[in-house]
């Protein structure tokens, strides 16, 4: 049986990743908007550049320098760059495939983690993580009932993503475990994900009006937002716990395509929605969470 106060880490490690995933629904919505007028250069470059100031606005100016002390630039280079490469592929995924079908093909990633988790991290994954994520996905084919024929070549963007999406996890895991702050991790990603994205929005740029400049700041807010808890997650729970939560962006996926695109869930939706939170609420009360 896990120590109380360890068990309670993992509970606010499972809150915070839910909230997390919930947003990162809506970044995916907010971004299927704006893909029939921006481009992807741009579109993504919102998602940091704007994302930036609202982290430095949250922190006083003189820890603005601390913010950015770290003892693994390396890892964190290299996590700035993975969620830009989620970024420009669900951009594209979404521009080119409905939204469910694109999300539940991104969430091939639970599974990666799980398995990967243990050889990299050097975390016991238990049973009720591998059940968890078994129900979880098998809930998310019930939810998207994703068509092979209608899946064309375009898959493999949010496939791709798929990938990159654990590797993710798993680098924010092992910064989160080797005490690097949440803060500076998020703030690393930013600027990182904004300067590598800079050149791309400056050679598409194209004309964006007043309301597409309030979409494209909503982005960048939402996305920064995300990224913050999803970090804070990861840094109070294993990566094999938390991977089964990661099913929520499903759910806010199916609610966001009612609101913005007037995709109303079936039976069979709703019935998956109730394997998720199942399978969740499983993983939270098994002894060896």
């Amino acid at each position: 049986m896990a120590d109380p106060q360890e068990r309670r880490a993992v509970l606010r490690g499972i809150l915070l990743l839910i909230l997390s995933a919930s947003l990162f629904g809506a970044v995916d919505g907010l971004s299927k908007i704006l893909a029939d007028t921006q481009s992807v250069g741009q579109i993504v470059w919102a998602r940091y550049a704007l994302a930036l100031p609202v982290l430095l606005a949250s922190i006083r100016p003189a820890e603005w320098v601390s913010m950015f002390r770290t003892n693994r630039p390396a890892l964190q280079i290299m996590r700035g760059l993975t969620p830009l490469v989620i970024s420009v592929v669900m951009v594209l995924g979404v521009r080119y495939l409905p939204l469910a079908d694109a999300t539940v093909i991104l969430f091939a990633a639970p599974f990666i983690v799980v398995a990967l988790s243990a050889r990299f991290l050097g975390e016991r994954v238990p049973l009720s993580s591998w059940i968890g994520v078994g129900v979880g996905f098998l809930a998310v084919l019930l939810v998207a009932r994703p068509g092979f024929s209608a899946l064309s070549h375009y898959a493999i963007f949010p496939l791709v993503g798929a990938v990159f999406f654990a590797v993710l996890q798993l680098i924010t895991r092992r910064l989160g475990a080797a005490g690097e702050s949440p803060t500076t991790t998020l703030a690393w990603t930013l600027v990182v994900g904004g300067i590598a994205s800079t050149p791309f929005a400056a050679a598409s740029w194209v004309h964006v009006t007043p309301g597409e400049w309030l979409l494209m700041v909503g982005l960048g807010i939402v996305f920064g937002v995300s990224q913050l808890l999803m970090i804070r997650a990861f840094a109070l729970a294993p990566a094999g716990v938390l991977a089964p939560f990661n099913y929520v962006q499903l759910i806010s996926a199916a609610i966001l395509g009612v609101l913005m695109f007037g995709d109303v869930p079936d039976a069979l939706t709703l019935i998956g929605i109730a394997m998720i939170i199942a399978a969740g609420v499983y993983v939270v009360r098994s002894p060896s969470a």
